[in-house]
């Protein structure tokens, strides 16, 4: 890749174009404030109300940390990317690895800086939690090991998912004593990443590399859709069970529009019908978020 001309056009335009590819904020906007509001509601519900400007903060924090795991997975995937995806932003010229290193640690740093200001321990615990992305980033210890193994490793780089939302806590409630209903929506966050992961990579047969680095090409398709329906159904039912009177209809509604275009997907696996999966699971992700 150092062959490739330096791209002409200014570093913002081409961010903006790499986000758009490859971090769609069209997307992550709605289900940052969605998961926000879930938290707010689940708090409240257990009277543990907090101002809404710690909410806003968080979110701007989860933003930033969502950016650079994005950008640490392009920089440790990139030799497996430049043989079967070359079409990549990073892989075609759009940006520079040293371009995304930059803004990758602007985002951590953005991340620890405003969680220490929420709170101390809180700054400790993303600084942990940046530190964990690192190792994976550079594939550390037993990492190295695990990346191979398809699943085993995907479920060991989603527990950065679980972890964000345990950070959240601890910045909004000071402690780590938190309510039950809490430990359950941090599950049900969990469970709703995972899900957009798996649909994100369930692909047409067309879109499938050599490498089989999707869950369609592991699981076949109608696999693959299937453990994305169940992954929503636990994702619903712990999002019930957090809550003292959750929204049936939002449940319903979640898991209607995941097991309706999962069928559809895997009936007749193309790439119009792909995107219309993956877009469902991203209107699923909001409605769950909606139970509480």
């Amino acid at each position: 890749m150092s062959m490739l001309t330096p791209n002409p056009k200014p570093l913002l335009r081409r961010l903006w174009a790499y986000q758009a590819e490859r971090f769609p904020l069209v997307a992550l906007l709605p289900t940052t404030a969605a998961v926000l509001y879930s938290t707010w509601a689940i708090m409240a519900d257990q009277g543990l109300s907090q101002p809404l400007w710690k909410f806003a903060a968080l979110g701007v924090a989860g933003i930033s940390f969502l950016l650079h795991t994005r950008i640490i997975d392009e920089l440790r995937d990139r030799d497996v990317d430049d043989l079967h995806h070359p079409d990549r932003p990073l892989q075609r010229g759009l940006v520079t690895e040293r371009e995304l290193t930059r803004v990758g640690y602007a985002n951590g740093g953005i991340f620890i800086t405003l969680h220490s200001l929420l709170d101390p321990l809180s700054g400790l615990l993303s600084a942990a939690l940046l530190a964990y992305s690192l190792a994976a980033r550079y594939e550390i210890g037993p990492l190295r090991w695990l990346k191979p193994r398809f699943y085993v490793y995907n479920v060991v780089m989603l527990a950065q998912m679980l972890l964000l939302q345990w950070v959240a806590y601890a910045a909004l409630t000071q402690s780590f004593t938190w309510p039950t209903a809490l430990w359950w929506h941090g599950w049900s966050i969990w469970a709703l990443s995972a899900q957009i992961e798996i649909a994100r990579k369930c692909l047409s047969p067309d879109q499938e590399s050599a490498y089989r680095d999707s869950y369609s090409a592991r699981l076949g398709t109608w696999g693959a859709a299937a453990l994305t329906v169940g992954v929503t159904a636990l994702a619903v039912g712990t999002m019930i069970i957090a809550d003292s009177d959750p929204s049936y209809l939002a449940a319903g509604l979640a898991l209607a529009l995941v097991t309706g275009s999962a069928i559809s997907y895997a009936r007749r696996p193309n790439k119009g019908l792909s995107m219309v999966f993956q877009g469902c699971t991203v209107l699923a992700y909001l409605l769950v978020n909606m139970i509480p």
